[in-house]
Parts: C-alpha cells; sequence; structure tokens
C-alpha cells in the first residue's frame, strides 16, 4: 500500500469518526432539549393538578355545612341604687329589701329570723347560707301584721313582686305560682326542688296562727 493510500485511508477514518461525534452531539442535544421539555410539561401538570387538587379541597370544605352552635346569653340581673337600704337594723343585718307594689309592701329583709327581727321586719328563714337572689328557695318570713305581711291573703297566681340584693346590687323579679294554707308542722315548703332556678317562698300566718299562708314564686 503506497502512502497515498494510506493517507486517504486515514482522512476517511478521520472523517467517519467526526461524523460519528457529530451524530452523538446532536443525539446528546436532542435528548437533552426533550428532557428540557418533558421536564417543563412535567411540573406544568404539577403545578395544575395541584391547583385544582387545592381547589377541590376547598370546595369540600366550603360544601360541609357548618353547624351553628346557639349562644345563650345569661339573662342580666337589673342593677339598682341600694344606697336607701340599711347595712343593719337593730342588732341585725340586713340583705336585701322584698317589694311587692301590690299589697304595699317595701320591707327590708333581716339576716336572722327570731321572735325580735320579725319584730322589726321581714326575715331570711331558710337555707342559712343561700343569698338573696341566688340560685335556690329563698324562704322569707314575716308576722301577719299591718305593715308586715297582713294583705299577703291578697296576692295570686300570677302576682309579681321583687327582691334587691343589698350587697350585689342586683333586682329580680318574681312571679307566684302556688299558694296554699297549710299547717305549721308541714315543712314541704322549704324543700329545694329548683332545679338551679332562683325561687322564693312567702310565709306568714294567717288570722288566728293555727294555720301557715305559703306563696311561692319562679325568677320572671
Amino acid at each position: 500500500m503506497t502512502v497515498y493510500d494510506k493517507a486517504k485511508r486515514a482522512k476517511k477514518n478521520s472523517n467517519k469518526k467526526k461524523v460519528v461525534v457529530t451524530c452523538i452531539i446532536l443525539l446528546v442535544i436532542i435528548l437533552a432539549i426533550g428532557y428540557i421539555v418533558y421536564s417543563s410539561r412535567f411540573w406544568e401538570f404539577k403545578n395544575d393538578y395541584n391547583q385544582i387538587d387545592s381547589e377541590n379541597i376547598e370546595t369540600e370544605q366550603n360544601d360541609t355545612p357548618v353547624e351553628e352552635v346557639p349562644v345563650v346569653e345569661e339573662p342580666q340581673d337589673e342593677i339598682v341604687d341600694t344606697s336607701d337600704i340599711p347595712a343593719t337594723m337593730g342588732k341585725y343585718k340586713v340583705v336585701g329589701q322584698l317589694v311587692i307594689d301590690k299589697i304595699d309592701v317595701k320591707k327590708n329583709i333581716l339576716a336572722v329570723s327570731e321572735n325580735a327581727s320579725l319584730a322589726l321586719s321581714v326575715a331570711h328563714f331558710y337555707p342559712p347560707n343561700l343569698g338573696v337572689n341566688e340560685s335556690g328557695n329563698f324562704c322569707i318570713d314575716g308576722h301577719n301584721w299591718k305593715g308586715m305581711l297582713a294583705r299577703l291573703s291578697e296576692m295570686q297566681v300570677g302576682d309579681t313582686f321583687y327582691m334587691i340584693n343589698r350587697e350585689t346590687k342586683t333586682k329580680v323579679n318574681y312571679e307566684i305560682y302556688n299558694r296554699y294554707t297549710c299547717v305549721p308542722e308541714d315543712l314541704s315548703c322549704l324543700e329545694q326542688n329548683h332545679d338551679g332556678k332562683r325561687e322564693v317562698t312567702l310565709i306568714t300566718c294567717n288570722p288566728g296562727g293555727l294555720t301557715r299562708l305559703i306563696c311561692k314564686a319562679r325568677e320572671t
């Protein structure tokens, strides 16, 4: 083989290598472009999918009915001026005031019920630790005297009155739901079956002192 033939063959082999390298480069470029396009389409699809999924979740949440919890407002006691209610009467503490407009009664409620206190005003009879206008059956007794509870017999079911707590300066209205006569030994009117409500029991003697008049009321 001549030198010319060797050179010609070498050139031919060199051209083949160039073609192969060029093809490889073009293939790499095509693959790279394809990868870029695929990646771009993939991330675009993923973002669209996430957006649609997020919208579906939000729609599902919006479609879910929200149960409204009713707001129960506690009744607010009326605040009143208690400057005209004395702290004591004689040696007895004044815890509040009983006002029955229908029979012209406006009496301070004394903390202790006994002969001496009942000679001065009406008194808290039972239970010992219950305050004026607190939850429970607040029992008041008083003599059937003029200026005291002599006209209590005129009160009927549906009539109203109110009590004022001297310390908290709060006023609560009550409505009579039962009235009856009983013997002194019957203490059922003192029972505390009030279901968490505020009640008042007014107690006085009927004429002659052999029976008691009971008026029971609940807050309105």
